[in-house]
């Protein structure tokens, strides 16, 4: 006797993971940095039509903020758009009752977090950096653990580390009187110092980050995403060992090494694509001199926003659960600004990955 037995064909999940840096998300009336910057009701109304509009448009599952002044009006936005789990782990500081400062960081998520954790300074690894006691993240990043069908647990990690703006604040005063003679040669020293003193804070924050992510993953192997606006490039001195895939003077532990670096996902798409064309070299080259810039300063781009995502999610690792199919840099407002569309729009390109499981 013949039995038909359907065929049922599983769909692989499809999770898409975004970045946006808000530009001063503030409701009114409260001001950002200044008692000038207030948004009216119309700019404040434009400011979240604009976010509104990129949720419809791109739909993430999961997106990561950045310059969060307003968390409750965000969540309550987000909310709106289907992302029901919101976490954020800080408060901007108020000055005379209105000026706010110090924006901080949220994520929005489809997914329920199993965990919501306060990322802080390891002090005694500080120290042993020779960092001050004092020493601390400038936005203090957070880790949400959510459970991913076909994939399973995840750590998600959500910054945005120090700017690229010289920090003059605790150079000992000018040795001349600067701002009355013009003494370019003071000021040029000081803003050297300055940027100096920036890098130091972000190299030091995103390196002592990533010790508390490898930490957490010798613990319990979760798959990794770090999300957020890095103020740098990503092969920069500063940040470059993000994304280290060696052991300088061991070379013995390499299997194991294997499932702990970080990878940009914008590389793991370019290397889909050329997997996908059959050709390595071609398509994904193409792709990766084509990478769209995220901010402009003095008309000049760079990519300052990124997702890493751990092997869990390059499928040259032996045992990865899925991969990158798409990756989208949405600059429109940025390459082609129009006002009625784009003025309280952000000063970032928000980006997109879309991932898909290996099943």
């Amino acid at each position: 006797m013949k039995t038909n037995i359907e065929q049922v064909e599983l769909t692989p999940l499809t999770v898409k993971v975004a970045s946006f840096n808000l530009f001063n998300y503030l409701e009114p009336p409260l001001a950002y940095y200044d008692f000038e910057n207030i948004y009216s009701g119309e700019q404040w109304a434009k400011k979240q039509r604009w976010l509104n509009e990129f949720l419809t448009e791109h739909q993430p599952d999961i997106i990561a903020f950045q310059e969060v002044f307003s968390a409750p009006a965000l969540a309550d936005q987000v909310r709106d758009a289907g992302l029901n789990h919101f976490a954020v782990v800080d408060e901007p500081s108020v000055v005379d009752d209105f000026i706010c400062r110090d924006p901080v960081v949220a994520i929005a998520s489809k997914f329920a977090f199993e965990e919501v954790v306060s990322i802080d300074v390891d002090k005694p690894y500080a120290a042993a950096l020779g960092l001050e006691r004092h020493f601390n993240y400038s936005r203090k990043p957070l880790r949400v653990t959510v459970v991913l069908p076909d994939i399973g647990h995840c750590d998600i990690y959500v910054v945005h580390f120090k700017s690229k703006r010289p920090s003059m604040d605790e150079l000992p005063p000018p040795t001349t009187a600067v701002a009355r003679n013009a003494n370019y040669g003071e000021l040029l020293g000081r803003n050297v110092l300055g940027q100096w003193a920036s890098s130091i804070q972000r190299g030091s924050e995103a390196a002592l980050l990533f010790h508390s992510m490898m930490q957490r993953r010798v613990k319990t192997q979760n798959a990794m995403m770090l999300i957020g606006d890095f103020n740098d490039d990503l092969n920069s001195q500063v940040l470059s060992f993000l994304t280290t895939k060696e052991l300088r003077f061991d070379k013995n532990g390499l299997g194991e090494l294997a499932s702990y670096p970080l990878t940009d996902a914008y590389q793991l798409y370019c290397q889909s694509v050329s997997a996908a064309s059959d050709k390595q070299t071609s398509d994904g080259e193409v792709i990766r001199s084509h990478r769209q810039a995220t901010h402009y300063y003095a008309a000049q781009g760079h990519v300052l926003d990124y997702i890493l995502l751990s092997q869990d999610f390059n499928p040259a690792f032996h045992t990865s659960t899925a991969e990158v199919s798409h990756y989208h840099t949405e600059d429109r407002h940025l390459i082609n600004p129009q006002f009625d569309r784009d003025s309280h729009s952000t000063d970032h390109a928000p980006i997109v990955c879309t991932i898909c499981s290996r099943r």
